[in-house]
């Protein structure tokens, strides 16, 4: 599973407890892939169990005392294995929009359009959100040191791709609306 290895990899940066490293994966996948944070623990259980994460118990006085973990050299040689044997394959479409419509179906139009018209704005806030991510990373960038630059590369890259994802969809909206917009006036007619 790539949770398992995404989260084996940011680890195999820099040693995080569970709260940073969901703020990481967030940041990574530009929001397109969200995780909660019981799944971060119960992932992060796993990887211990297995022997490829350890962690340590930080006590600070005033605060609950949290998990760093950080991967091992059986977890590192896990994450190497993983990413020497792509598995490339086409993303599912798997979106409960996708669901909803056509559970909706046979619903009259204007549901239907206020249906995209909720999700346009869902796409568009987070739009707004994925352009501001791409000005700060890009601030960043120039400012890094040499060494960083690179991992800031690949990082703009996936915040990009977060990018095209949600215009893709924006632009599937426009078609879905148009095709609606027709059927209405066909129906009223």
């Amino acid at each position: 599973m790539s949770v398992k290895y995404g989260l084996l990899g940011l680890l195999a940066r820099q040693a995080q407890h569970g709260y940073e490293l969901k703020r990481t994966f967030d940041q990574l996948t530009g929001g397109f892939w969200e995780l909660n944070h019981g799944q971060i623990y119960q992932s992060l259980e796993r990887l211990a169990a297995d022997g490829l994460v350890s962690y340590t118990v930080e006590r600070e006085e005033n605060a609950p005392e949290r998990k760093v973990y950080d991967v091992t050299e059986r977890g590192r040689a896990a994450l190497e294995e993983w990413l020497a044997h792509a598995d490339a394959r086409v993303r599912p479409l798997r979106d409960e929009l996708f669901i909803r419509l056509a559970v909706m179906a046979d619903r009259p139009v204007t549901e239907l359009r206020e249906l995209l018209a909720a999700y346009r704005q869902t796409y568009s806030e987070h739009m707004r959100t994925l352009t501001r991510s791409k000005q700060r990373l890009a601030r960043e960038r120039g400012a890094a040191a040499a060494q960083d630059r690179e991992r800031l590369e690949v990082e703009r890259l996936l915040l990009e791709a977060a990018i095209f994802h949600c215009e893709a969809d924006l632009r599937w909206l426009d078609h879905c609306e148009a095709e609606l917009a027709a059927r209405q006036r066909r129906e009223a007619s």
